[in-house]
């Protein structure tokens, strides 16, 4: 398993070659080795089923872990009970007691701790004023829209001053406006509060905006754990390359390979050229990943740049860019991002054209065999 190079501070939050299998047999999450830094933002992202929530409950204490431990500033949690870790936890459907009012519910954390009503209402308060609904303490759950009472959960979950703020897929059930209103809500939170937050989602979008850090899971594992700028540009295989973003994929054999770059050898008879991954083997077959935003339609310079054949098959409009979709020889299809310039010129649908993209905008990556671990 591949991860990135460990943060320089301390971990706050660290998992030790953690596995759980709920039959012993299959694994659910095998070998995770992860670190979270104190304050930061760690989003984990992958398909339904790759281990993410599993990891999530885990640290929350509603999942044991079959083999390693986990710590928080250094002390062990394995044993310990959810409400004695000191988290608070944020759930998709929200989990707001609907006969009590917002103040009781957002209360309810700090009751339970016996604080005193004093302290309570100070600390409600406080949480309510942190969300912008101070004026709703007295309604109840039904009476609020679904983006106010997500932000009663996360204001029930602040209220007690955790150490650490856990989110499985808070936003999921929200509209899009709202769902982008809220993320840039939890990202303001975390940076005036300082939060160490770890947050599960499925939407690559939302972890790319909102995280300092990503870890992509799948089958169990963490495929990468980078920040989101290199996971993007980066990435280091072809599953990671393919969930985070579009991506076109051309596939070939490896005919060349230097230091830093390799040469593809396509089907269609075609050559290729973009950064080379680690492992690649002469004469293997591999993918070169490339972004639809990087392809262009034409050629700026043959000697720095790729180029092929292809006809425009569909044209269409998506307000700020044009998604054309182009074949190339051999019947294989690639996506190019036109930015909606005024008096850029189009092609025409049935038009023949040169793709083009720069050698360092594509990375060649070896080809999963048998799975996506590494």
């Amino acid at each position: 398993m591949l991860m990135a190079a460990m943060p320089e501070a301390a971990p706050f939050i660290a998992f030790h070659d953690v596995a759980k299998t709920y039959d012993g047999t299959q694994f659910v999450v095998q070998g995770l080795s992860l670190h979270v830094v104190r304050g930061e933002f760690l989003s984990l992202l992958g398909p339904s089923g790759s281990g993410k929530t599993t990891t999530l409950m885990m640290l929350a204490g509603f999942e044991t872990p079959s083999r390693g431990h986990i710590l928080l500033d250094g002390q062990r949690l394995d044993h310990k009970p959810p409400h004695q870790r000191d988290i608070g936890m944020v759930f998709q459907n929200y989990a707001l007691f609907p006969h009590l009012t917002v103040a009781e519910n957002v209360a309810f954390p700090l009751s339970v701790r016996h604080r005193s009503k004093t302290e309570q209402q100070a600390r409600v308060r406080r949480a309510l004023d942190m969300v912008q609904l101070a004026h709703l303490a007295g309604r109840r759950p039904a009476q609020l829209s679904g983006g106010q009472q997500q932000r009663v959960a996360l204001a029930r979950a602040l209220v007690f001053e955790p150490r650490v703020v856990l989110m499985d897929e808070p936003l999921g059930a929200l509209d899009k406006r709202l769902r982008e209103t809220m993320q840039y809500e939890i990202i303001r939170l975390h940076r005036e509060l300082g939060l160490t937050v770890v947050y599960v989602t499925h939407d690559q979008g939302e972890a790319l905006t909102m995280s300092d850090r990503v870890a992509v899971f799948s089958d169990g594992c963490v495929q990468q754990l980078a920040t989101p700028t290199e996971l993007y540009e980066n990435a280091v295989n072809a599953f990671v390359a393919n969930f985070v973003g579009e991506n076109n994929n051309l596939r070939g054999r490896v005919t060349e390979l230097t230091d830093h770059w390799a040469t593809l050898a396509l089907d269609n008879g075609g050559f290729v050229r973009g950064r080379r991954s680690d492992g690649l083997r002469a004469d293997s077959l591999a993918t070169l990943a490339l972004r639809p935003e990087r392809t262009r339609l034409g050629i700026d310079d043959t000697t720095t740049s790729n180029a092929l054949s292809a006809r425009v098959q569909t044209l269409i409009y998506c307000g700020d860019h044009y998604r054309v979709e182009v074949s190339l020889d051999g019947g294989v299809s690639m996506i190019a991002k036109v930015p909606n310039v005024k008096h850029h010129e189009l092609p025409s649908v049935g038009e023949d054209v040169k793709v083009s993209w720069r050698h360092d905008d594509c990375k060649v990556l070896q080809l999963p065999s048998g799975g996506a671990r590494m």
